[in-house]
């Protein structure tokens, strides 16, 4: 196998293995989880507010009906799309990463021109030869084909083989006038 040039590899150098990219989606998914954590204790917060208020734990209706509650309830969100954006955009840097380090455009095509010989086709002296198999007429065909048979790829098929409903053929005959 060929050996791959060092300035066309993939190392750290490379702008698909930039550990820089990486760690700063890192860093931006560990802020969004702070913050996420911060909202979170604002929202605690505001729950305990209302159970102390009313007596009882809140549901998501009467969170949504305390002005403190939805502003908090809307950040905390959007930051967790933002953070599933981030968690998707993330794997999939990961995944084509890995499809071009494992990518050998030499074992392609070693494997795409595998068995073909290095003499000239064209060279020699050719002739044909007969394989012993020969080709069949369409009935033996279809007798080989059994899911074939009936249907309007069966040779044998013609018009007297189908047949019309008696109860059919006279209503389309009265609605027609006879034709």
């Amino acid at each position: 196998m060929a050996v791959i040039p060092k300035h066309l590899r993939i190392n750290e150098s490379s702008p698909f293995a930039s550990n820089r990219k990486v760690s700063a989606r890192k860093t931006k998914m560990s802020a969004i989880v702070s913050k996420i954590k911060t909202v979170d204790q604002h929202l605690t917060r505001a729950v305990a507010k209302y159970r102390s208020a009313n007596g009882k734990t809140p549901s998501e209706l009467d969170l949504m009906k305390d002005s403190t509650a939805v502003p908090l309830v809307t950040q905390r969100q959007r930051l967790v799309k933002q953070y599933q954006y981030l968690k998707q955009e993330s794997q999939f840097a990961e995944d084509t990463y890995n499809t071009i380090k494992g990518d050998s455009p030499i074992r392609r095509a070693n494997q795409s021109f595998q068995g073909i010989g290095g003499g000239s086709p064209f060279d020699g002296r050719k002739e044909y030869r007969d394989t012993g198999l020969h080709s069949r007429g369409m009935i033996n065909r279809v007798g080989s084909y059994n899911s074939r048979k009936g249907t309007l790829w069966d040779p044998r098929f013609n018009a007297s083989g189908s047949t019309v409903d008696p109860k059919a053929a006279r209503y389309y005959k009265r609605l027609t006038g006879g034709f």
